[in-house]
C-alpha cells in the first residue's frame, strides 16, 4: 500500500532491527541476527533479494546535521494559534509519510482538536489562509508544470491533488466549486510554507527525523534556542 501510493518510511529499532519502503518500489530489511532461513523462504516465494551492506535510504551522518527541527511543543502551538488570530495562518499540512498527507483548516476554535488528532512524528507545515477570491485563484494557474491545488469544500474539509498540465481541467472544475482555495508550488526549493515542526512521540520527545529545508522563520526559532 505504501509503494503503490508513492509514499517512504523508515523504521527502526536501534542497532536491533530496520525496515526501510523505498520510493522505488524497493524493501530494505536489516537485522543484527542472521537471516539465511528467511532469506531462503523469501526466495522460495518467487521474491526478489539481494545482500547489501547498507540501505539506500538511510540518513547520511553529514545531512542530518544540517536538519532543523523544531518541535510541535507547547510554544510552537501559542506562536500558531497568535499567527492564525491575526490571520497570517488558515491551513496546517500534516505530513505523516513521506509522500502522504493530509490538510486541516485552523481557526481559534479549531486548533485544540486538531492538535490532539495529529500523527506523533508528522512533519507539520503552516500555510497562508486559503483565498476565498476563486477567480483568481484559477487566473494564476500556470500554463504548463505541477501544481497543488488546496481547496476547501462545502463541509469545511481541506482537500488537495497534485496535477499536470493535462489534469488542470479536473482541477479548475474543482476549484470551481470550492469555498476557498489555493495554489502551491510542488518543486523543492519552490514550496516553502510560513514555518514547520516535527510531532514528538506521546511521551513528549522529539525522534522523528525529516530531511527538510528550514523555512526562515525555522532559522529565527533555531537562533533563539540555548547552545550547549
Amino acid at each position: 500500500m505504501l509503494r503503490d501510493s508513492g509514499a517512504w518510511c523508515r523504521l527502526e529499532a536501534e542497532d536491533t532491527f530496520a525496515v526501510h519502503v523505498g520510493w522505488d518500489q524497493y524493501l530494505y530489511i536489516s537485522s543484527s541476527r542472521p537471516c539465511e532461513e528467511a532469506l531462503a523462504r523469501t526466495r522460495e516465494l518467487g521474491l526478489f533479494s539481494e545482500r547489501l551492506d547498507a540501505s539506500s535510504y538511510a540518513f547520511e551522518t553529514e545531512e542530518e546535521e544540517q536538519v532543523i527541527q523544531r518541535p510541535a511543543d507547547d510554544d510552537f502551538w501559542a506562536d500558531l494559534h497568535r499567527a492564525v488570530v491575526t490571520g497570517r495562518a488558515g491551513i496546517l499540512e500534516e505530513t505523516y509519510l513521506e509522500g502522504a498527507s493530509r490538510w486541516h483548516h485552523l481557526t481559534s476554535d479549531t486548533i485544540e482538536p486538531v492538535r490532539v488528532g495529529l500523527t506523533p512524528r508528522a512533519r507539520l507545515a503552516v500555510w497562508p489562509s486559503l483565498s476565498t477570491d476563486i477567480d483568481a485563484v484559477m487566473r494564476a494557474l500556470p500554463a504548463d508544470g505541477l501544481v497543488e491545488g488546496v481547496w476547501q469544500d462545502d463541509g469545511g474539509n481541506i482537500r488537495s491533488v497534485i496535477a499536470d498540465e493535462d489534469e488542470f481541467p479536473e482541477l479548475t472544475a474543482r476549484i470551481s466549486r470550492a469555498h476557498a482555495a489555493a495554489l502551491l508550488p510542488v518543486y523543492a526549493g519552490e514550496r516553502v510554507p510560513l514555518c514547520s515542526a516535527v510531532m514528538p512521540d506521546n511521551d513528549g520527545v522529539l525522534r522523528a527525523r525529516w530531511r527538510t529545508e528550514p523555512t526562515p522563520s525555522d532559522r529565527d526559532w533555531a537562533l533563539r534556542q540555548p547552545q550547549g
